[in-house]
């Protein structure tokens, strides 16, 4: 009896114990959400944290709100301007791709097409100051970093800009820059140039009345070279340095063929249509502008270039 006695009362102190469990469990605790708070706010604190170069505050945001919601490609976005940021490239990769690969939307497609572009041209620079990046792998990094700023400006023209999103000041001209800069690395100095002129058309020709010369009606002949059976023709000037050529008048017998001319280097080459026949020693009569101080007129040219860049 006493047995049986001890196991009613244990009975009636589990069952009581699990009532008051069961009791408290009816209350919503404080400290259980029940429902996702919205995304929204997140983004902008995510931005907010961003715009204050916290960007390591900032990814934990956007990492946070990209767990409420998978699909969600804005706060893939703001991972990946965080992670260029962090200098993490190939993280800055894997996000925007989901972008580039989902989106629909023009201005978050070229959101992200220019974040690839800054990160592009962030790697080539740490690489190119840290002496790890090879010249082949530069130039790639120059060439693709030129190649996402024209998708950007394939899907907005003159009219992008990210200042919407509450992250960096870039824009159309932020672009052009880069491509100035990559441009310059790459040593196509008269694209470098263009792309200055779309934010500065002044500073080009300000800088050629300082370092160029003028020379009009110079008869230069047509030169013939022959490299690994490839044949060119060229124009070579007295004067080093060319900067561009203002007018070419062909001989007379040339006047009805076919032909194009542009600048190479430091020398004007002519490409004849195909069957159009040219001979040596023909003169041409060219007007041009040559720069004596080159390398000043390119060491001015850059220090502009990345003196306007502030990102």
């Amino acid at each position: 009896m006493k047995t049986a006695f001890k196991l009613i009362v244990c009975g009636g102190l589990i069952l009581g114990a699990l009532g008051s469990f069961l009791t408290g469990c009816s209350d919503k605790s404080d400290n259980i959400p029940t429902v996702w708070e919205g995304i929204e706010p997140l983004m902008v604190q995510g931005w907010a944290q961003y715009a204050s170069a916290d960007f390591s505050a900032a990814r934990q945001t956007f990492l946070e709100a990209n767990q409420r919601n998978a699909f969600y490609l804005p706060a893939y976005n703001g991972l990946g301007w965080c992670a260029v940021r962090l200098t993490n490239f190939a993280d800055a990769e894997v996000q925007f791709s989901f972008i580039t690969t989902s989106a629909t939307d023009t201005t978050l497609l070229a959101d992200a097409y220019a974040g690839l572009c800054l990160s592009s041209a962030i790697e080539r620079s740490v690489l190119e100051i840290s002496g790890e990046g090879g010249s082949e792998q530069l130039q790639e990094l120059a060439q693709e970093s030129i190649s996402r700023a024209q998708i950007v400006f394939d899907l907005l023209g003159e009219d992008y800009s990210s200042t919407d999103m509450d992250h960096d000041s870039l824009s159309s001209q932020s672009l052009h820059l880069l491509n100035a800069q990559n441009y310059f690395y790459l040593q196509e100095f008269e694209e470098s140039e263009a792309e200055l002129s779309a934010v500065d058309p002044s500073f080009v020709p300000d800088q050629l009345v300082i370092y160029g010369t003028s020379v009009s009606f110079e008869a230069i002949e047509l030169v013939l070279e022959e490299v690994d059976q490839d044949t060119s023709w060229y124009l070579n000037p007295l004067n080093p340095g060319i900067h561009n050529y203002t007018e070419i008048v062909p001989p007379d017998s040339l006047m009805q063929l076919d032909y194009d001319i542009i600048y190479d280097g430091n020398r004007i080459q002519v490409f004849p249509a195909e069957g159009t026949l040219l001979e040596e020693d023909l003169e041409f009569i060219v007007s041009y502008v040559y720069i004596e101080d080159f390398a000043g007129y390119l060491y001015n040219l850059i220090e502009y270039i990345e003196e306007l860049i502030e990102f």
